[in-house]
C-alpha cells in the first residue's frame, strides 16, 4: 500500500509543480478553457477592449463573481482578430499567462510558464 501511495505521489508531483498558484505573483493568472467563461468586445470613446469573463475554478465556481481582465486596443480589427486569436487557443486546450496591472492586462505570455 505504501508503494502506491508513493508511486501515486511522483506521478503527479510534475502536475502539481506546473500549476501552484503559490509560485506566482498576485498579478500574474494562467488562463484556460476552464477559467475563461465569455471573451466580449467593447467600444469605448478613445479606444476598443477585449475583455475575457474569468470566473474561479471548482469547488469554489459556484458562489464565485467573474472577473473581468482587459486588453486596451486603438483599432476595432485588431481587437476583433485578438479575439478570434484567444478564442481558437483557448479551445485547442492550451493555457496562457496574463500580467495585470489592475484590470488591465498588460502582456500575454503564450502557453504556461
Amino acid at each position: 500500500m505504501a508503494r502506491l501511495v508513493s508511486f501515486s505521489f511522483f506521478l503527479f508531483l510534475p502536475v502539481l509543480s506546473q500549476s501552484n498558484p503559490w509560485n506566482r505573483l498576485p498579478t500574474t493568472r494562467v488562463l484556460s478553457r476552464k477559467d475563461v467563461s465569455h471573451i466580449v468586445l467593447e467600444a469605448r470613446t478613445d479606444h476598443f477592449r477585449v475583455t475575457l469573463l474569468v470566473a474561479e475554478r471548482f469547488p469554489y465556481n459556484y458562489k464565485a463573481v467573474s472577473h473581468p481582465f482587459f486588453f486596451r486596443l486603438e483599432d476595432e480589427k485588431k481587437a476583433l482578430e485578438l479575439a478570434n486569436t484567444l478564442d481558437n487557443y483557448l479551445d485547442s486546450g492550451k493555457a496562457f499567462t496574463i500580467t495585470l496591472i489592475g484590470s488591465e492586462i498588460r502582456s500575454l505570455l503564450w502557453g504556461e510558464p
